[in-house]
């Protein structure tokens, strides 16, 4: 689930697959520091004050954030704790934040909720933080799924109430991670780190890393930034200035600043990772204990967590939702930018701009090596392969194997675009992923969607299909095929939900494991584009609906069946989806490591007081027996012969 709400198989996962199937082609700004000590910081001796730059993923507009370092605390940035949370909600500003003392504790208040900060008992709390972010839209749980900037053709349902249990918040001791806050005057001062793991990764806004000097949005730039799994973008001047920072020329940073790093990484783990439960960890700091990880995490040296950071996220976690997506340190950067030069500069002497463009016209001859091979050996090869491997775990193993093995299957020319198919009188709606552009200039309602959208948007490609579909006159089965789609946007999946509801009404569920409750949100999505929001809306009953699955039907693939199946809207043919319960959240660190992690909103059902996550929750209704399917995916006119027969 991508970005702020979405799901898709990380892109990790994905470029392992590419690796996987070549080895099988080839087999076959600084302002006057104050005095040097001063009571009204603790004790601690000031080593500098100045004015940080915050950038935003461009170099022309930009924030500025009090920042200080003390000789104590040597390379750690402390950051003014109301400067950081205006600056951190400021583009969702309304109502504002409102601050206030009482006592020893500071009140920060939105929503008739507060943030409470408690600089003598170092301790941070708030009953209800979806709540503290505010609701997206009337009639709209606070905090929901789906953020307002993604309603399209969707708003919160006028026929069935959302609802939630009763939110218990959390709470963070900073006094259990060997990190504190200070009180100065009416403010205070935190490591930045820290607060942006306990306010900002809360809210999904862990973006940003300091590089010494100022602070950058690494995470929403991160494909701009060299060293990224993809390496596709030519040098740029984010990216050199990114690298250009005072930690760039250092081999090491100072015990404080380890110390410091590893406190965030736990914190930001206890509080948003979504799969604590399973795994039975309790907090962070005893399971990397426990694991043998602690030691190389504490290092001032950051390349001594590559290989942790590593072995944590793809083996460990275990899940297509959790991958590094940035490993490359900020400290001891200097080459960084010379290595990006010179892959460019071989890329321009072949007539490239960038990977992507070279891996675009590789893919052809990828394909076409590939169908060199007999299908059989390549599938052969697949099943028989030893997929063990410390570095990946079981699960994300498989899904790499049902990712590949569809590759196998995908013919020649084929290709990655949305397709509608009728044949006879069976539909089938193909597509990769669950997309929704919120870039259009336009709105639907003043232009429909057409052929141009389909890619883009999720939504315009089944008012699309069913505009095909009601002029064919003869289309009684309608096949949703998922079996080579990552998941995707969490607004695209409610949104073809409601193509398959009978009156435009799409029920999604799950827990919030951050906020301690279970919510059920409604939404009404408007299929048939007439601004009424009606029971005109929707397709339920009018046709058959089966939905096409497979182990890499992954994340938003894997819910849709699953919300599709729980409200008897369609039944699931094929294979048993591949899973991806939790809305993923992005983990960043002091170093300026970036990792995409399951987080703690987690997809599913409760039922007499127990939670049902959607993992593994799909039974499919007719599955393929053996390999049949081998010779159905990707074939839509195999896939009606299959309605035909066994689609009862």
């Amino acid at each position: 689930m991508k970005t702020r709400n979405g799901g898709t198989a990380s892109r990790g996962v994905r470029l392992a697959a590419i690796v996987v199937l070549l080895a099988l082609c080839f087999q076959f700004i600084a302002v006057p520091a104050a005095k040097a000590e001063t009571p009204e910081y603790g004790g601690m001796t000031l080593k500098e004050a100045k004015q940080a730059r915050v950038y935003q993923g461009t170099l022309d507009s930009v924030y500025t954030l009090s920042t200080w370092e003390f000789k104590e605390q040597e390379d750690v940035p402390y950051v003014s704790l109301k400067e950081y949370l205006n600056l951190l909600f400021v583009e969702t500003y309304d109502p504002a934040l409102d601050f206030a003392w009482d006592g020893d504790v500071l009140l920060v208040t939105r929503n008739d909720v507060s943030l409470r900060v408690d600089p003598v008992n170092q301790m941070v709390s708030v009953d209800d933080m979806c709540a503290f972010l505010g609701p997206h839209a009337a009639g709209a749980l606070a905090d929901g799924i789906v953020e307002k900037t993604e309603f399209i053709a969707l708003r919160p349902s006028d026929k069935n109430e959302s609802t939630q249990t009763l939110a218990l918040g959390y709470e963070v001791k900073l006094v259990d991670y060997g990190v504190e806050m200070l009180r100065v005057e009416d403010d205070i001062l935190i490591p930045f780190g820290v607060a942006q793991s306990v306010f900002a990764a809360p809210a999904m806004r862990a973006f940003f890393a300091y590089n010494g000097d100022d602070y950058y949005d690494i995470v929403n730039s991160v494909d701009s930034i060299y060293g990224t799994s993809s390496n596709a973008d030519a040098p740029n001047p984010y990216a050199n200035m990114w690298y250009s920072g005072s930690f760039a020329s250092r081999a090491e940073l100072s015990e404080a600043y380890a110390k410091y790093n590893y406190a965030g990484m736990c914190i930001l783990l206890d509080l948003t990772y979504g799969h604590k439960e399973e795994k039975g960890i309790t907090d962070f700091n005893s399971y990397l204990e426990e694991n043998g990880m602690k030691d190389a995490l504490l290092s001032t040296d950051p390349k001594d967590d590559v290989e942790v950071l590593k072995k944590l996220f793809g083996g460990m976690f275990d899940s297509g939702h959790d991958a590094e997506i940035l490993s490359p340190s900020i400290i001891d950067s200097e080459g960084a930018i010379e290595k990006a030069e010179m892959i460019h500069e071989f890329l321009e002497k072949i007539g490239y701009d960038s990977l992507a463009e070279l891996g675009k016209d590789l893919s052809p001859i990828l394909y076409a090596l590939l169908k060199m091979v007999p299908k059989d050996v390549l599938l052969e090869k697949i099943n028989n392969t030893d997929t063990s491997s410390p570095d990946i775990g079981p699960n994300v193993m498989k899904m790499l194997t049902d990712m590949i093995r569809m590759q196998i299957l995908k013919p020649l020319n084929f290709g990655s675009g949305s397709k509608v198919d009728i044949i006879g009188d069976t539909c089938v709606i193909y597509f990769e992923g669950f997309k929704e552009d919120l870039t259009r200039s336009e709105s639907f309602y003043t232009k429909l969607p057409t052929k141009s959208d389909l890619d883009t948007s999720s939504f315009g490609l089944f008012y699309y299909a069913f505009e095909k579909i009601k002029a064919n006159g003869n289309v009684k089965n309608v096949v949703i095929d998922l079996s080579n789609n990552g998941g995707g946007s969490a607004a695209a999946l409610v949104s073809t939900l409601g193509f398959l509801s009978k009156d435009g009404e799409v029920r999604i569920s799950y827990r919030d494991l951050l906020n301690q409750n279970y919510r059920v949100e409604n939404y009404h999505v408007d299929t048939n584009l007439d601004g009424r929001f009606d029971d005109q809306d929707g397709y339920g009953g009018q046709y058959k609906f089966y939905v096409l699955t497979n182990g890499s039907s992954y994340s938003c693939a894997n819910a849709f069946p699953y919300f599709a199946q729980q409200q008897k809207l369609a039944k699931v043919i094929g294979e048993k989806p591949g899973g991806g319960d939790c809305v993923v959240a992005y983990y960043i660190d002091a170093y300026g490591h970036v990792g995409a992690i399951s987080g703690a909103k987690q997809l599913g059902t409760m039922e007499g007081g127990i939670f049902t996550s959607d993992e593994s929750a799909v039974e499919v209704d007719i599955p393929f027996v053996g390999n049949e399917g081998d010779e159905i995916y990707f074939h839509p006119d195999r896939i009606a012969q299959f309605i035909a027969g066994r689609g009862a």
